[in-house]
């Protein structure tokens, strides 16, 4: 929490220009204000604020007072080398993950096809629809399997957790190695995400279930969007600043 002031205050502008992004492109296409050939490129712009807000945010976590000296702009908003060491990082970390899931997709696809399960359906998709639903037999084997790739890339997700912070901090481009740093610690980085993330999760769940069918559901969702922005990013960010500096600092002992 106590990096929040300290957020705001550094990236102000690029964290508006991405909550104006985000609520406004939407509102904009709903109502029919912009035709749906827009869409891509009000993609292309929150894609684009985000990136700019988390190299901001780090420069702010990682060097502090330093920040503006390693390119920090106007109210958080700059383009430089960071941003596309990140940029091309989170691509390749993209590609990587990719990969993952189409092998085990593939694996998955072609132990379901000589089980014979998918006889009698449609398609691939529905039979999958109905051994998720009836549970029975050889079921559960897709079933334990379904979950044990689930969690296996959280996992892999959570390996590369501090490869923002890597990128921004080391001054040099950082894709798989980051891996690495995450060895001994990925337990940690899980327990404090869910203890960052948690909170705003069940309380957006239970304003939406108290909120949902009423009027005030569209400045409810606007509101957890602002939180999420303003709030739920810059604690992301400064908790995995914070676990990339204390572990880069203990393995330099």
């Amino acid at each position: 929490m106590a990096f929040l002031p300290q957020a705001w205050g550094g990236a102000w502008l690029a964290l508006l220009l991405l909550f104006a992004a985000v609520v406004g492109g939407p509102l904009l296409l709903a109502g029919q204000q912009l035709p749906l050939i827009f869409a891509p490129l009000m993609i292309f712009c929150c894609l684009l604020l985000k990136l700019i807000s988390q190299g901001a945010l780090y420069r702010i976590a990682l060097f502090g007072k330093e920040a503006k000296a390693e390119g920090l702009g106007f109210g958080g908003l700059q383009i430089a080398r960071p941003e596309l060491r990140l940029l091309l990082a989170m691509l390749i970390m993209a590609l990587f993950i990719m990969g993952i899931v189409a092998a085990l997709f593939l694996v998955f696809a072609i132990a379901l096809d000589m089980s014979g399960l998918t006889a009698g359906y449609d398609s691939s998709v529905a039979a999958v629809c109905a051994i998720w639903r009836r549970h029975r037999g050889s079921d559960y084997v897709f079933i334990a399997y379904i979950a044990a790739a689930t969690l296996f890339l959280i996992f892999v997700a959570l390996k590369f957790a501090l490869l923002p912070a890597a990128n921004i901090s080391g001054r040099r481009l950082v894709t798989l190695n980051a891996l690495g740093l995450s060895s001994g610690n990925t337990g940690k980085l899980f327990i404090g995400l869910v203890a960052v993330i948690l909170p705003f999760v069940l309380a957006g769940g239970i304003a939406g279930y108290h909120f949902s069918h009423g009027r005030g559901f569209p400045i409810l969702h606007i509101a957890w969007l602002a939180l999420g922005i303003f709030g739920l990013l810059p604690l992301i960010v400064g908790f995995l600043a914070s676990a990339y500096r204390q572990i880069v600092a203990i393995r330099s002992k």
